[in-house]
């Protein structure tokens, strides 16, 4: 029987939290799932944990990779396991509050204009003490498509909104997540153009910050995560730039609209000027032969 929704876990060596973020997905309040954990062969514990709940709990399921396929092969293939027409990304690290599901899936059901449903976020520390960090308020219930992206753009910081319940439909359409820092960013600002961001006013993701998460790492040790070579200048505006322009092209957004959309990229561009010019310069240095910083001309690095 087809669930309602289908969670993909993809995990690499998550032994230390992945027990507990398990238990936080099967004791939700809303049983109709599928928890689909997709494991980037562990060296560690993972695949014994993995193992465990497969065994107790029907509901689970778990893929394990024979070699290290790169975190963004990983994330992406869970969804063309999914089965259910809602589909939610699961961390490792985090946990969720028992209604978390329930509420998404309720928004989802009574307005169709909504592609994606969110909560406010709680962050933890790796001993699941609360730690103060400012959220990213991503309510984009704008009609229009050019409205919600600017939005976007003017609040987004953290990608927690990543891990909302989302209609699988718009996934199929999209490249997803591609293999260079921040395209989180740029999955974001592409999934809104398909429909409104719904916030639940509440905490209920709870985000564990810790030394190993994606959002603590060094330029040299994101490199690394996302399975880039460390002799390749990695031009993080330039490429951003270009894969806002093709979102926006192949968006089904309509002339007027995209129009519009185009002319917020350009002003976007406009206020990076500085740093596309400086990350210009850094690639006349590497082709030089000369040193350069890994990551160009990052000033933040959003998490």
């Amino acid at each position: 029987m087809m669930p309602a929704v289908s969670i993909g876990l993809p995990v690499y060596n998550g032994e230390r939290y992945l027990k507990v973020a398990i238990e936080s997905i099967l004791g939700q309040t809303f049983g109709d799932l599928e928890l689909i954990i997709s494991d980037n062969a562990s060296t560690d514990a993972t695949q014994d944990i993995c193992e465990q709940f497969t065994r107790l709990d029907s509901r689970v399921s778990c893929i394990r990779h024979p070699h290290n396929v790169g975190v963004t092969l990983n994330f992406n293939g869970v969804v063309g396991h999914a089965r259910a027409p809602l589909f939610k990304w699961a961390s490792a690290d985090d946990l969720i509050e028992p209604d978390l599901l329930e509420r998404c899936v309720d928004v989802l059901a009574h307005d169709a204009s909504v592609v994606l449903v969110h909560s406010r976020t709680r962050f933890i520390d790796a001993d699941g003490l609360e730690t103060p960090r400012e959220d990213s308020p991503l309510h984009l219930m704008e009609n229009l498509p050019s409205e919600r992206l600017q939005g976007l753009w003017e609040r987004l910081r953290y990608c927690n909104a990543q891990y909302g319940v989302m209609r699988i439909e718009a996934l199929r359409t999209m490249p997803l997540f591609g293999s260079f820092i921040g395209s989180d960013l740029c999955f974001l600002a592409e999934l809104c153009l398909h429909g409104k961001f719904y916030e639940i006013d509440a905490p209920l993701l709870l985000r564990r910050i810790h030394g190993r998460a994606a959002s603590s790492l060094a330029p040299e040790e994101l490199v690394e995560h996302y399975g880039l070579r460390h002799d390749r200048f990695v031009a993080y505006y330039w490429r951003h730039l270009g894969e806002h322009l093709a979102m926006l092209m192949r968006a089904s957004i309509g002339g007027r609209e995209r129009m519009r959309a185009l002319v917020l990229l350009a002003r976007r561009t406009w206020w990076q000027r500085s740093e596309l010019s400086d990350e210009t310069r850094f690639l006349f240095r590497y082709l030089l032969g000369r040193p350069y910083p890994i990551l160009g001309a990052v000033r933040r690095r959003d998490g």
